[in-house]
């Protein structure tokens, strides 16, 4: 009797096992587990209760300071390029801006209208995105 409830007992455990696996594969397939590298390329401004950021714009913070930023396009380098849909699974449309200070001051110092590409990491489920790189471009 204790062999046929230890063997239940470890057949349960190997199966809850596979599917926590099966859950993490899944969940790296779809980009939400694994940081996904992506460029974004748009302008900051000032965050505004009142003001709505629109459909392709996220709310950022950057230390202490929060701001829109309107992303007018996005790059991936996963093989599969996600484009502006990639926006949409950010939910909320929040993300959180994290990096060494050097690389976070241009977005800090932002004026309005200024254009950038910002490259990094993008974790997804955790609205949190890696600042690799940030490129002033013109106009």
């Amino acid at each position: 009797m204790k062999k046929t409830t230890a063997t239940i007992l470890s057949a349960a455990v190997v199966g809850l096992l596979a599917l926590a696996a099966a859950g993490a594969a899944s969940a790296q397939t779809m980009g939400l587990g694994a940081p996904m590298t992506v460029r974004f390329v748009g302008t900051f401004t000032p965050w505004a209760k009142e003001e709505a950021g629109g459909p392709e714009s996220l709310t950022v913070t950057v230390g202490d300071e929060k701001l829109f930023f309107h992303i007018t396009d996005v790059g991936s380098y996963q093989g599969s390029d996600p484009g502006m849909m990639l926006i949409q699974h950010i939910f909320p449309p929040v993300l959180e801006f994290v990096g060494p200070k050097h690389r976070l001051a241009p977005i800090e110092a932002a004026a309005k209208g200024d254009k950038f590409a910002v490259e990094g990491w993008l974790y997804a489920g955790d609205n949190m995105f890696y600042v690799a790189a940030v490129k002033k471009l013109a106009g």
